[in-house]
């Protein structure tokens, strides 16, 4: 069966199947943009 949202495949989005890479995925976006933002922002933690 052909997934009914096309251009999203929702075996990524299943939080049971992919928490742990969605949260490593955070930081490491997170720990990415930080040097480039944080000259004119002040980041919470």
């Amino acid at each position: 069966m052909a997934s009914p949202f096309p251009g999203m495949n929702p075996d990524l989005e299943n939080p049971v199947l992919w928490q742990k890479v969605h949260k490593r995925l955070t930081v490491a976006i997170s720990n990415a943009l930080s040097p480039q933002l944080r000259p004119k922002c002040v980041l919470c933690p």
